[in-house]
């Protein structure tokens, strides 16, 4: 996974927050087909996956007394990742919304990550929920997760074969199916 985690990196280094988002909204499809491959059923996997790794980065006590908040739901990621990879939007389909309507991603100009508006109107009309994050931030908190997955499947010798099968970008000299390169 480090080669997808550091290329991340490398465009959050950059401001790339477009190439760093659409990297790690990709992470969890990574993952979980690892674990569970085979076609037809990537968005339990990712969801699963999510709420493995990713849901509690984004769940926190609120209020009082303190009750247990989910910013961002498995299912709201799946579809952030739908809307973004397959559109380039960050709005979620209207007959898949449930508590967000849309996400609003800032760049590091401004300090604010992962602020929930809801239930707002604006001269009389309803505005959309919109989770508000950080680019950079969600997008780190994406590899680290992917980071945490990579070590807890490290003694996992099954997993190791799928992961072996991951995506390689070669270099001059590199022999591929017996044709040296180079």
């Amino acid at each position: 996974m480090k080669r997808f985690t550091d290329a991340g990196r490398l465009a959050l280094k950059s401001d790339n927050f477009y190439a760093a988002l659409s990297l790690a909204l990709m992470i969890p499809d990574i993952c979980g087909s690892v674990e569970d491959p085979g076609p037809g059923k990537s968005q339990k996997r990712y969801e699963r996956w999510c709420e493995q790794w990713v849901v509690p980065k984004f769940t926190t006590e609120i209020g009082f007394p303190p009750a247990k908040h989910i910013f961002l739901t498995a299912a709201n990621c799946y579809q952030l990742r739908c809307s973004l990879i397959h559109s380039g939007r960050s709005d979620i389909d209207l007959s898949k919304r449930k508590d967000i309507d849309n996400f609003a991603f800032f760049d590091n100009s401004t300090g604010s990550h992962c602020n929930y508006f809801g239930s707002n109107t604006f001269n009389g009309i309803k505005q959309p929920n919109i989770l508000q994050l950080n680019a950079a931030q969600f997008s780190e908190t994406l590899y680290l997760a992917a980071e945490e997955w990579d070590q807890s499947i490290a003694n996992n010798a099954a997993l190791q074969v799928e992961k072996a099968k991951l995506l390689v970008i070669h270099s001059k000299g590199a022999i591929v199916g017996g044709v040296h390169f180079g």
